[in-house]
């Protein structure tokens, strides 16, 4: 493992990097990790959202994951992103299109998401952070109180809280409506009927834009669709490297 560098691997063949959402890590994603490793190389990467890094821009975590795949020795990926992660994924296809052979979005920000972007801090108490996880899942029993105790301990460091908003403004402030014709690897959306973060009237706006995208959503699913049905997001991904065209 690269020293600077956090993340889950499995598998041999095409690589895919699986990018995780703002709250999130490499952890997310550890359901779907060995149901595609048996046919793709599979990495999760962690990104440094701990307030380690300065990020001036969303650019600062598209160079990081260019940094990481050229550790790795890897020219071409299939890029998966949830929720920011989507939107990193997104950015890195823009600045680094030859590297890119797919694309997969899930929840991804960069046309509209609801988040902290208000500038405000929020109330550091289980209760907020209670009532902000609901709205992430559809399936209120991944709201645990190892969850809820993990961000109320976050949320202490005031200074990581401010962090956590100045990226929240970074997605807000890059808004890529402009941007997304440019994007054209094969691209996959797999979005939540039940987002209420990035509705599912995001996910149109984003297969209206992208040249070359397939929608489709998973019932009874909220924001995070590789935690809450990794099994369904997992064959709908593997169905998609397998049976589209790379990118040429």
């Amino acid at each position: 493992m690269h020293e600077a560098f956090e993340y889950l691997e499995a598998g041999q063949g095409p690589a895919v990097l699986l990018l995780h959402g703002l709250f999130g890590g490499p952890e997310n994603w550890a359901p779907c990790i060995p149901l595609l490793a048996s046919d793709f190389h599979v990495l999760a990467l962690k990104f440094p959202l701990d307030g380690s890094m300065a990020l001036t821009s969303l650019q600062t975590l598209t160079e990081f994951v260019k940094a990481f795949l050229d550790a790795k020795g890897i020219e071409q990926v299939a890029l998966c992103g949830n929720s920011l992660g989507g939107h990193v994924a997104l950015d890195f296809c823009l600045k680094y299109p030859h590297r890119v052979t797919k694309l997969i979005l899930a929840g991804s920000a960069g046309l509209y998401e609801r988040h902290l972007s208000d500038g405000s801090l929020p109330k550091p108490n289980k209760d907020f952070i209670r009532e902000q996880a609901q709205k992430i899942f559809f399936d209120k029993r991944h709201i645990n109180e190892d969850l809820i105790d993990r961000v109320y301990h976050q949320l202490q460091d005031r200074q990581y809280v401010r962090f956590l908003i100045r990226v929240a403004k970074l997605t807000r402030d890059y808004r890529m409506d402009n941007e997304l014709a440019k994007v054209q690897v094969p691209t996959l959306l797999i979005w939540g009927a039940q987002d209420e973060v990035t509705p599912p009237s995001v996910a149109y706006q984003f297969q209206k834009h992208l040249p070359k995208a397939t929608l489709i959503f998973l019932d009874r699913c909220g924001h995070a669709p590789p935690i809450e049905h990794p099994e369904r997001f997992s064959q709908a991904v593997r169905e998609f490297l397998l049976s589209t065209p790379a990118a040429v």
